[in-house]
């Protein structure tokens, strides 16, 4: 009886095969690799977008209620944006020319709606946002301390921006031309935003903003 001789892969089959094998699992761990940085991409897009959305968000209904009083009835149409004159001074009145800087804005409102500003409490009826370019972050004060205008100290005040994961690159407020004879002015936000860890990572939001309790002269 006769065996038959078996044969296997020589030694150039066996490495040719090795080669082959390598490759292909260097094509995974590539693509593995590469949907995981697309996840982790889309992971810091997202939150970069849902931080400056927020951060928008809580500013522009602070802007919305600018002006609100609950003495209304009694107290509208007195405040001129134009010539900042007023019958019977509009305690609430947002002033551009005080109350409005390309970093800084600052509104009034009645929040305990008894018809007077009141700043004595902590969580005062004047806002003021303004952006610290040195942080790198907008901060919030509450209360008014006597400035004369939206320029202060930047420092003061509380932080609205998570400076561990996004930097605040910048932040501009403006007066919409044209909308001060509609009767309602129009404020335009801007706020541009980067990845703490990933800065090419940015990201820009506008938005207009009406000054829906706006009441003056015309």
């Amino acid at each position: 009886m006769r065996l038959s001789k078996s044969k296997g892969f020589n030694l150039v089959e066996l490495m040719v095969a090795m080669v082959a094998g390598l490759l292909l699992v260097a094509a995974a761990s590539a693509l593995f690799a590469s949907i995981l940085k697309a996840n982790k991409t889309a992971m810091q897009v997202s939150r970069l977008n849902q931080e400056l959305q927020s951060i928008t968000d809580m500013m522009a209904r602070d802007i919305q209620r600018a002006g609100y009083d609950a003495s209304a009835a009694t107290n509208t149409l007195l405040y001129n944006p134009t010539s900042g004159s007023s019958t019977t001074l509009f305690p609430f009145a947002f002033k551009s020319a005080d109350d409005l800087e390309s970093n800084c804005i600052r509104v009034r409102y009645d929040d305990n709606e008894n018809g007077a500003l009141d700043n004595t409490s902590a969580a005062g009826e004047t806002r003021r946002y303004k952006y610290n370019s040195a942080e790198k972050v907008i901060r919030l004060a509450k209360g008014d301390e006597g400035e004369a205008d939206c320029a202060d100290v930047p420092e003061k005040g509380e932080k609205i921006s998570t400076d561990d994961t996004i930097a605040i690159s910048a932040l501009s407020f403006s007066m919409i031309s044209g909308s001060v004879s509609t009767g309602v002015r129009t404020i335009r936000l801007n706020i541009s935003g980067n990845d703490i860890k990933s800065p090419a990572l940015g990201l820009t939001l506008q938005r207009d903003i009406r000054l829906r309790n706006d009441g003056f002269l015309p």
